[in-house]
């Protein structure tokens, strides 16, 4: 008798008892033969079920089948109890990092290169090496009587010796430092030179020192243009001298010699031992293409033979949809040898299985670098596509990650054509077009981390749709978010003309400051090349170097924040990927046990040898050889998990250990660093609960971080870093990897940075963040050679309306149909918003069921101008309020509870602007006085100042908000007051002044819902 798993396998993929990372001992039945998608917000465990449990252990059963000598092949850490009817596994896999290499282009990428070399050996007729004329059947010259060797593939191959050109190395191009790039503005003196050079290039101390030291010893004028100097003096700068100068750093005094800023650049680019390194020296480096073989990348001999009239490098350089077709004609009309006409038509087929993905605008020599996000997705794909495997697994990983809205219906295509083959495809999405298209969602969840793990939901989507505990269902089923952009009116504009990079020919862009700005388009219109050149742009005018930027004063700085793969080094933790790592650690080494036992900061490193358990290395887990099995991996029983020695465990900061710190939550870290006043590490790890990270413990492994964690993290860590007005902040495809209910973090972090006086640009394909951008640069309208143009440049609401692009149909597709939302409670007042600014709509507020739960815990008062205008009466107000909470964070919004009868917030209210002051620990007597005098004497004798909307801001506060009346409520006897966050400030130096106590009354006079919310003068 069989079994019910037995039974199920069948049919299904049968998953028991998983519980790989974060999964919870999770059950799940995947039917066979099926398009499925495996749902859930980012870190909810669809990755540890669907890859690193079912894929990974599939893998091995198929490799080990192929060995008696190997029983488990796999490297995947999963642990379950059961798995049944598993099928033969291929994966797509994230894999944007992958592809440094200047060698990799698409045809070597796909294989179609090494089919043409192969068509070019056996159907191309040598020339002559010396006259690279003809040669006859023989392979004679007859003008030069020379023979020459018959055709092969390596012959075509630019990376072996029979081929590649010499002068480039098969390359194609040559790279060398440019003069004009290293002086760009020969006007500029040799000072302004320095002083404006990259960081790390030839402005480093040394360098610089000698240089000056050789200037002095040599006469050469460091306030003069450099256009102004002889020809002397320009090649000593350039190429130094012999003369040999001691120079004093950091009190060592060594010698050294001036080589020049071209020594200096070619030895130091030369000797880059990492990426980062030789990446500081691009914006001194000029790449021309080689005048030997002209980008051929070939020897002279191997570009001249011909097949169907045409050469190996004009193949390379046509678009793949044009070379298709002209192969199809040739094979057509008979214009081949008949022994190459079946490899002809493979070639066709594999160009087809491309460009039905979307991307014939290709050329076989386009270097894999250069391909944008979604252009990679899908050329891994058009992979699989051309294989016609059956009865196979597919696995891929976010397949329209980076791709439009216009494209995914290719990939939805594309993937129920493999299922059509008879394949079982298995998908991890986000997108809701591809969730909707499913035949059957597995979603993990409920949360992220610890709070998710569990399977949710199993079925249809109709049924999922009918799901009431889905975040995904909620998420499908919740409407466009709705915002107003401000316009050109009171705007400050920046201004870039001459944008020219790769597809993208001298464009202009007009983007709003203190405003998000969407850039789309089709992948491969031109997004990044578009992005990237308009970084370089502001990079040069912040330099004064560039004349093509109209209002970059109002700017100082400009950062990239690209999408680019976090560390999966197992050493590698949220701590010191976030940069908190020496500060925990000095934490530690300061507290009075610690200096005690003469103990520094390197004894608190899992890094280091001296503090960190020697038995695992600091890791926490021991590995245990396994001989033909894989090794597997324990707790640590000298330290028993603890990473680190005895002594050093005793150490105590507050009651907790560094274990235990390490242990800790973001949340829970975040308010225990807080009570210690610890501000740097308050800074960090608030950014990272703001991105909904608050669930990570400080001390996880980046390796074990989900590919939307990882997105979020990398973000924060570069967000971590610069967190100051006056910069235009770019985001490369932000939204990439996130699930569609942790938007919302992101978008809240940008309405901060945005009111913290910054300019955000973002490129982006989801059109729920597209909608709400105050500004939308549209590019295309096609790809490749068929794209690169600005097609649009304005708000959303106009591209919707009158667009014509891909973007403007689908925006006008996704956001065209009304959705139902329950309506508010009736508001009792809605000014409107300040000039100047974007009036977002609020969404409804659940309003939580008692008044007391909106009691906060620390003392707030609120401020503004009450009183006649007209009059030339206006004087500060404020009160002390009962309810500080937020309400929401998309939009920014806080909340307060006055008594509806109050006069001082009668008096303030009928002004847009307000401010709410947290009150510092010295500032209990401030307290009183707001709690126990009259309103019209309560800033008799306090110090405040007024803010740009001319509030009254309480000096010597921890902070204050500044906020916009959004709306107000009635609640019986109470309003529920509505404040739209402009802009937050706390003093890192100040501790807030706490309520002591949660009762009806406390000292400074808090009160209850139930009792009036203002007192009068003192008893």
């Amino acid at each position: 008798m069989t079994d019910d798993g037995a039974v199920k396998g069948h049919d299904s993929i049968v998953l028991e008892g998983v519980t790989t990372h974060n999964l919870r001992s999770v059950d799940a039945t995947l039917p066979k033969g099926k398009f499925i998608v495996a749902a859930g917000v980012s870190g909810s465990g669809k990755s540890s079920l669907i890859i690193d449990t079912l894929f990974e252990h599939s893998k091995s059963i198929y490799l080990g089948a192929l060995s008696s000598k190997s029983l488990d092949l796999g490297d995947g850490d999963y642990r379950f109890d059961r798995i049944t009817g598993i099928q033969p596994p291929v994966a797509l896999r994230q894999r944007d990092g992958g592809y440094g290499n200047p060698r990799s282009t698409v045809g070597t990428l796909t294989g179609i290169d090494g089919l043409y070399r192969i068509l070019f050996g056996a159907a191309s007729h040598p020339v002559c090496p010396v006259c690279f004329g003809p040669t006859g059947a023989d392979l004679l010259c007859p003008d030069c009587g020379v023979y020459t060797e018959p055709h092969s593939a390596q012959h075509f191959s630019p990376n072996r010796r029979e081929g590649k050109c010499l002068h480039c190395d098969g390359v194609g191009e040559l790279v060398g430092f440019s003069l004009d790039r290293i002086v760009p503005d020969p006007l500029r003196t040799l000072k302004e030179i320095w002083d404006g050079a990259d960081p790390g290039t030839f402005a480093v101390p040394n360098c610089r020192k000698v240089f000056e030291a050789m200037a002095d010893d040599t006469g050469i004028p460091l306030d003069r243009p450099f256009a102004g100097l002889t020809d002397e003096q320009r090649e000593r700068v350039l190429h130094g001298s012999d003369t040999v100068y001691s120079i004093k750093l950091s009190k060592v005094t060594n010698d050294f010699r001036f080589e020049g800023i071209l020594g200096f650049l070619e030895r130091a680019y030369r000797n880059a031992s990492s990426s980062a390194r030789r990446n500081a020296f691009a914006n001194y480096l000029l790449r021309k293409t080689c005048p030997v073989c002209e980008g051929g990348r070939l020897r002279t001999e191997s570009l001249r033979p011909t097949v169907d009239g045409r050469t190996f490098p004009q193949f390379q350089r046509e678009e793949l949809s044009d070379s298709t077709a002209r192969l199809r004609d040739a094979l057509a009309e008979g214009r081949l040898p008949g022994q190459v006409r079946e490899l002809v038509k493979e070639i066709v087929k594999q160009c087809a299985n491309i460009a039905q993905v979307g991307l014939g605008h290709l050329q076989l020599r386009r270097p894999v670098v250069t391909l944008s996000g979604g252009e990679l997705q899908r050329l891994l794909l058009a992979q699989h596509l051309a294989s016609d495997l059956t009865g196979v697994m597919y696995v891929l990983d976010e397949p329209t990650a980076g791709l439009h809205d216009a494209e995914t219906d290719d990939i939805i295509a594309s993937l129920r054509r493999l299922r059509d083959l008879g394949n079982t495809v298995i998908a991890i999405e986000h997108d809701e077009a591809v969730i909707s298209a499913a035949d059957w969602v597995v979603e993990l969840g409920p949360g992220a981390g610890s709070r998710g793990g569990e399977v949710v939901f199993e079925g249809t989507v109709p049924e999922l749709l009918d799901h009431p505990d889905s975040p995904t269902a909620k998420a499908l089923h919740s409407p466009p978010a709705a915002r107003e952009t401000a316009g050109p009116d009171g705007a400050e504009w920046l201004d870039v003309r001459s944008l020219t990079r790769n597809n993208v020919e001298d464009q202009s862009v007009r983007l709003p400051l203190l405003g998000l700005t969407c850039v789309t388009g089709v992948s491969g219109a031109g997004k990044s090349s578009l992005v990237a050149s308009l970084h370089d742009k502001l990079r040069a005018a912040l330099k004064g170097t560039a004349g093509d930027v109209d209002g970059i004063k109002h700017l100082d700085h400009v950062t990239y924040v690209e999408k680019r793969p976090i560390g999966r080094s197992s050493r590698s933790t949220l701590a010191t990927y976030i940069g908190i790592g020496d500060h925990i650690r000095d934490a530690f080494a300061g507290s009075e046990e610690a200096v005690e036992q003469n103990l520094g900061r390197s004894e608190f490193s899992t890094n280091v040898v001296g503090g960190r358990c020697e038995a695992c290395k600091g890791l926490g887990l021991a590995e245990v050889d396994m001989t033909l099995f894989r090794s597997e991996h324990v707790v640590c029983s000298e330290c028993d998990g603890r990473r680190f020695q005895a002594h050093v465990l005793e150490v105590r900061l507050d009651g907790s250990s560094i274990h235990d710190v390490l242990s800790m939550t973001v949340e829970d870290a975040l308010a225990w660093f807080d009570r210690l006043g610890h501000a740097k590490i308050v800074k960090a790890l608030r950014v990272l609960a703001e991105f909904g990270l608050g669930y990570l413990p400080l001390g996880s492994s980046t390796a074990t971080l989900s590919g939307g964690e990882a997105q979020r993290l990398n973000l924060a860590g570069e967000l971590n870093k610069q967190r100051r007005g006056g910069t235009l902040f770019i985001f490369d495809e932000p939204t990439r990897g996130l699930h569609p209910a942790d938007t919302r973090h992101l978008l809240a972090l940008f309405e901060r940075l945005i009111a913290s006086g910054n300019t955000v640009v973002a490129i982006e394909h989801n059109l729920r963040v597209v909608a709400v951008a105050d500004w939308v640069v549209d590019v295309g309208p096609g790809a490749g050679r068929a794209g690169g143009k600005v097609v649009h440049c304005g708000t959303p609401e106009e591209l919707r309306a009158s667009g014509t692009s891909a973007t403007a149909l689908h925006l006008r597709r996704a956001l065209g149909k009304p959705t139902a939302a329950p309506a508010p409670p009736a508001p009792v007042s809605s000014p409107a918003s300040a000039a100047g600014r974007p009036a977002r709509s609020v969404p409804p507020v659940p309003l939580r069921a008692g008044a007391d739960d909106l009691l906060p815990s620390a003392v707030a008062i609120v401020t503004g101008c009450g009183g006649d205008a007209a009059g030339g009466g206006l004087a500060p107000r404020g009160l002390t309020v009962a309810s500080l909470t937020t309400v929401s964070e998309e939009p920014a919004l806080i909340g307060f509870l006055v008594k509806a009868t109050s006069s001082t917030w009668a008096s303030i209210a009928p002004r847009p602007h307000f401010c709410v002051n947290i009150l510092s620990g010295e500032q209990s007597d401030l307290a009183r006085v707001f709690a126990r005098t009259r309103p019209d004497q309560r800033f008799d004798d306090v110090d405040w100042a007024t803010t740009a909307d001319g509030c009254p801001r309480i000096e010597g506060a921890f902070g204050f908000i500044e906020c916009r009346t959004a709306a107000s409520y009635r609640l019986g006897d109470h309003l529920l007051v509505l404040g739209e966050v402009l802009r937050t400030e706390t003093d890192g130096d100040r501790r807030p002044l706490r309520r002591e106590g949660l009762g009806n009354t406390t000292e400074y006079g808090w009160i209850s819902a139930g009792e009036p919310a203002e007192t009068g003068a003192a008893p």
